[in-house]
């Protein structure tokens, strides 16, 4: 045999040697260390631990200091009872069609709605982008009575999407030809460039 032959053949051994060498090191080790942690939680007494929950937790407040006053005279409580005028309007969303029951949809300007969005600072500074889903009741004339946030993914987007569409005028949804009140779920993104 060539001495070539030779060298390859023992470099090839040592390899297969260090490689087995290697593995029964990896092998004591985690073998001993398993052992190790198994002797650790045996050793450690769950009798005697408390559990705390989050709830349990309350808010240290500073007790205020004791008064030694004796109220002599006490206010009575009003009797008077102040009537206005103005009834009060309950809103009834049973008046609103449902977004499956509409022929086509509102009308939102865009444009408009977009002019009026602020980023929240807080969003804006931490670079968070999101979406906010809302559902807005529109009126048969396209003025939007009440929104309702469905999705709100914190940061103050919510705040900013409502205060957008207040105030904002739609081409009202049509049922067979008729322009109706609807319920109609409105998605408002939220990105930065």
């Amino acid at each position: 045999m060539p001495v070539e032959k030779i060298t390859k053949h023992a470099k090839i051994w040592r390899l297969a040697i260090f490689a087995f060498a290697l593995l029964v090191h990896v092998a004591a080790i985690c073998l001993f260390s398993v052992r190790q942690k198994e002797d650790e939680i045996e050793t450690v007494d769950f009798s005697q631990a408390d559990v705390f929950k989050l709830v349990d937790v309350q808010e240290y407040t500073k007790p205020e200091p004791e008064s030694n006053e004796i109220v002599v005279q006490q206010p009575k409580a009003s009797e008077r009872v102040l009537e206005t005028e103005k009834k009060v309007k309950d809103f009834d969303e049973s008046a609103f069609l449902p977004q499956h029951k509409i022929s086509s949809v509102p009308v939102i300007p865009i444009r408009e709605v977009l002019s009026k969005i602020e980023y929240p600072p807080m969003a804006l500074r931490q670079g968070i982008e999101a979406v906010v889903y809302l559902e807005l009741f529109i009126d048969s004339k396209g003025a939007i009575k009440n929104i309702k946030v469905l999705k709100d993914p914190g940061h103050g987007f919510a705040e900013a999407a409502v205060a957008a569409l207040k105030g904002i005028v739609c081409v009202p949804a049509n049922a067979n030809g008729k322009n109706v009140a609807v319920r109609y779920r409105y998605p408002i993104k939220f990105t930065l460039n």
